[in-house]
């Protein structure tokens, strides 16, 4: 998959995030001894910018010519790419404005799905080695804030980000974690700060 994304030109232009990012923590030695627990196959990359690359990049028609499987969701067009090993690749992006729009059209050359809260991800996003890419993943502390953000919207999924959180905590830097805290809106703090107390974690 990174090697599509990167053929196409695209990876500077994305983020990894959700489980995988943690595989790319644990590729980059970010964090001594920390071994993710992942259980998905679902690969997902946030955009950070609608108009970029300039000129927009083909990434359908190349992933196409290299064997992947191409769907667009049929209420909202969004792109869903499935390659022969069997990961299922989304792609997101950051609302804007009103936050009326399901779905995007990139130059990345996806449609995707648009979500609130992404900019805790892009505010603070590194750069590790991962597979032979240069892969850019939010920080474990931007990642682990944004699980805990949105847990009480996550539904089915909420155990399981939690999970993630409690599992990664321990090797967490507290300064850049309050520091990520300190960033976000009234409502993003609050809900961060409940899930710490309501899951008995200390304050930073």
């Amino acid at each position: 998959m990174l090697d599509l994304v990167e053929e196409a030109g695209c990876l500077p232009h994305v983020i990894l995030v959700g489980s995988w990012a943690e595989f790319a923590y644990r590729e980059g030695k970010l964090l001594g001894g920390f071994d993710p627990n992942i259980r998905t196959m679902d690969v997902d990359f946030l955009v950070c910018n609608l108009r970029r690359p300039t000129p927009a990049a083909s990434l359908v028609p190349l992933a196409r010519e290299r064997g992947f499987i191409v769907e667009s969701d049929v209420m909202h067009g969004t792109t869903k790419l499935f390659d022969p090993s069997g990961l299922e690749v989304e792609f997101l992006i950051g609302k804007g404005g009103s936050g009326t729009e399901y779905a995007l059209k990139t130059n990345v050359g996806v449609t995707a799905q648009s979500l609130w809260h992404t900019d805790i991800l892009s505010r603070e996003s590194i750069k590790v080695p991962c597979l032979g890419h240069l892969v850019r993943v939010p920080t474990p502390e931007a990642s682990a804030v944004h699980k805990m953000v949105i847990n009480s919207q996550r539904a089915d999924k909420a155990e399981k980000d939690a999970a993630a959180v409690l599992g990664i905590w321990q090797y967490l830097d507290r300064q850049k974690l309050d520091e990520v805290l300190k960033a976000l809106e009234k409502k993003e703090f609050a809900d961060a700060t409940e899930f710490i107390r309501t899951h008995g974690l200390e304050e930073p």
